[in-house]
């Protein structure tokens, strides 16, 4: 997988790239999804009957308060709240996979891989990674990361995207890759305890995830022509969704909506109406 793949999704191709992929990138691209997909279906199947495994628990973890990781937080503050619960999410489940990296490393990737995701609409002409990853220089060059952990941070935001990263590519790229995959579809869960997993949505719902940012890949496959987006989709990793946990989670977070909505009675403008 890792010699189909090659430089793709790494910064250095990034940047020089924009994120298009030339047609025999996109062949190798769409053979590693499909492989990756090969390899995690009879996992994903078994964690679909119920065979949810163990492991340790994400919930008992807490999140660093420095002034860098505040400032980050800030950062994002105007982003959707769809993308900052799963920047929390994405944080727990990574610090909980157990490789060590730098914590306020694992905090920027959490929550600024995805800001890309939020311009979507008005992209056209380049990967939405590369997008977010003019903003992470940004908001990173106030803060005390060295040149290193900035240009890791970067990498880790492009290399997310792809079906899979080698563990030599760095710790965080390799961690972050597979923390981003657990929330996004499941991969991975069968490695941390199934309670704390569902601990950790409590207290960070998902706000349909998985419903909202799939039309957005769509359309950034459509307006960005050989952007990764669509060879990801059709190599098998959006059929894949259903068999993950989180479609059932994001339709048990919106009956649960319905439920309070409606035993709230009809709202004053709706009886003005």
């Amino acid at each position: 997988m890792a010699g189909l793949l090659g430089d793709i999704g790494t910064i250095e191709w990034l940047e020089r790239t924009r994120g298009i992929l030339n047609r025999r990138e996109r062949a190798r691209f769409f053979a590693a999804t499909a492989l990756r997909t090969s390899r995690l279906t009879p996992r994903m199947v078994g964690m679909r009957l119920g065979l949810r495994g163990s492991g340790p628990d994400p919930s008992e973890l807490t999140l660093p308060d420095t002034a860098d990781t505040r400032h980050i937080l800030e950062a994002c503050s105007e982003l959707d709240p769809m993308l900052i619960e799963h920047g929390y999410r994405t944080y727990l489940f990574g610090k909980a996979l157990g490789i060590v990296c730098d914590d306020e490393a694992l905090f920027a990737v959490a929550f600024l891989h995805d800001y890309g995701l939020s311009m979507v609409e008005s992209l056209t002409d380049r990967d939405f990674t590369l997008a977010g990853i003019e903003v992470a220089r940004e908001v990173l060059a106030s803060t005390s990361f060295s040149e290193r952990e900035r240009r890791d941070v970067a990498d880790a935001i492009t290399l997310h995207y792809n079906p899979s990263v080698r563990r030599r590519r760095g710790d965080l790229q390799y961690l972050m890759h597979e923390s981003i995959h657990l929330d996004c579809f499941g991969f991975r869960a069968w490695d941390l305890d199934p309670e704390g997993i569902d601990r950790v949505v409590d207290r960070h719902p998902r706000h349909g995830f998985i419903v909202r940012t799939k039309p957005m890949m769509q359309l950034h496959a459509r307006q960005v022509r050989g952007c990764r987006a669509l060879p990801l989709i059709l190599g098998g990793i959006g059929p894949m969704i259903p068999l993950g946990p989180w479609p059932r989670v994001e339709s048990a977070e919106d009956r649960a909506r319905e439920k309070v909505v409606g035993a709230a009675g009809p709202s004053e403008e709706g009886m003005r109406s």
